[in-house]
């Protein structure tokens, strides 16, 4: 993946510091290597933390206006699912929950299609309570992690 392509493995850099270890006169162009790609690591997440950004900011508005179809056609299941499906992309998980049960309520055979999509949400909540548990407190780093991994 990208990921990987990016993240210099701990291995390689292990042999680096032994490199410089070894030879105390290229310890400067391997410490310089080392920021430089860490420059590089640092770029390309800022990269994606815009991309992100931009994508939120276009769901915000497209959750306006299937929250509003939600007023408009309260008997019309899509706009519930619409709604949910946006919610869930901005990870507004319990609330995305509430609008896919609605659908549920409006039309139950929806029921097959919906059980993975609400199995998945309950799954990715789960992931996200267990990263605060271990002290993880900038969601939207978490969130880009996790839509990265998928």
């Amino acid at each position: 993946s990208d990921f990987q392509n990016v993240v210099t493995p701990s291995t390689k850099l292990q042999m680096a510091c032994e490199q410089a270890a070894k030879h105390p006169s290229l310890a400067n162009p391997i410490l310089n290597r080392v920021l430089d790609a860490d420059t590089h690591i640092q770029h390309e997440y800022e990269g994606t933390k815009y991309r992100h950004g931009l994508y939120q900011y276009a769901l915000l508005h497209a959750a306006q206006d299937a929250l509003r179809a939600t007023q408009l056609l309260p008997q019309y299941s899509k706009s519930w699912l619409r709604a949910g499906q946006i919610l869930n992309e901005l990870w507004k998980l319990k609330e995305s929950t509430q609008y896919y049960e609605k659908a549920l309520e409006v039309d139950p055979s929806l029921a097959d299609n919906l059980k993975p999509i609400m199995d998945n949400i309950a799954k990715r909540q789960e992931l996200l309570d267990g990263a605060r548990q271990y002290g993880w407190t900038q969601d939207e780093t978490i969130r880009i992690a996790l839509d990265v991994v998928g």
